[in-house]
């Protein structure tokens, strides 16, 4: 069941990305949004409660949370609702990606997420959450994304750290 959410996420941000694109932040935008976005809370509580955590929900999962926030924040770029510089949050994607490959490829397991990725995920879709409700970039989506930003250090050293002592 965890799989088919992480799947039927990844197929509802099609729609979704298509109608930001067409009309903007919209508030049915923000309820289509906020809804794929629970289901990333919920995949993860069923697989973790009903013992189904797996290779493949692990990856796809991470698969699902990227193509979901970089559509809709290029999505919102397209529209001049949001700065460029928001694209910066993405470094931090790149590098959890290649990590996660050269990790799969040296330790031959592949990696959970951890608390920075997951408080990095949770501002970032709620500062898109709140661009969406608003219309607009406002000061409180800001100070949120900054912060996700900014996790890239911590979520760094830890992933350092945890490298080394696999």
């Amino acid at each position: 069941m965890a799989n088919i959410l992480t799947v039927l996420r990844i197929i509802g941000t099609i729609p979704l990305i298509i109608s930001i694109v067409k009309s903007g932040p919209t508030f049915i935008n923000f309820l289509i949004f906020s809804l794929i976005g629970f289901t990333d809370f919920l995949d993860g509580y069923i697989a973790r409660k009903y013992n189904q955590v797996t290779n493949f929900g692990k990856i796809a999962d991470g698969i699902a949370d990227k193509f979901l926030m970089l559509g809709v924040t290029i999505s919102l770029l397209i529209n001049q609702t949001i700065p460029y510089w928001t694209l910066l949050i993405f470094i931090r994607e790149i590098l959890a990606l290649l990590y996660s490959f050269v990790y799969i490829k040296v330790k031959r397991k592949v990696l959970m997420s951890n608390i920075y990725g997951k408080l990095k995920t949770t501002l970032h879709i709620i500062s898109i959450a709140l661009v969406l409700l608003l219309g607009y970039f406002s000061i409180f989506s800001k100070i949120l994304l900054i912060i996700a930003i900014l996790l890239i250090v911590p979520e760094s050293m830890y992933a350092i750290r945890f490298f080394k002592e696999s």
